[in-house]
């Protein structure tokens, strides 16, 4: 395992693909941007948690990946405060290489 320090946009930015599992449990407002940022290197089968999902301030993040055009498949998973468990699917993306 890796840990990279640095603010999520930058840091993960750099972070080369496929990627297989993201767990999203910072600042809730960045959990939509974050996800965005690394969709183009997400491998198909991809594992996405969303911590904290009944925070109004993750709204967006659950419609988004409950929204089937874009690309998940996506269920709540019943935890105090909440968790959004995703998978991507890859629909309409070319796969991911290294």
């Amino acid at each position: 395992m890796t840990v990279l320090a640095g603010e999520a946009p930058a840091t993960l930015g750099t972070v080369g693909g496929p990627i297989g599992l993201a767990l999203l449990d910072g600042w809730k407002e960045m959990c939509l941007p974050v996800l965005r940022l690394l969709e183009d290197r997400l491998t198909p089968g991809a594992l996405i948690i969303g911590d904290d999902s009944t925070f109004d301030s993750m709204t967006d993040y659950v419609s988004y990946v409950r929204d089937p055009a874009n690309g998940y498949v996506s269920v709540d998973f019943p935890v105090e405060d909440g968790m959004e468990l995703s998978c991507w699917t890859g629909a309409g993306r070319p796969p991911v290489t290294e």
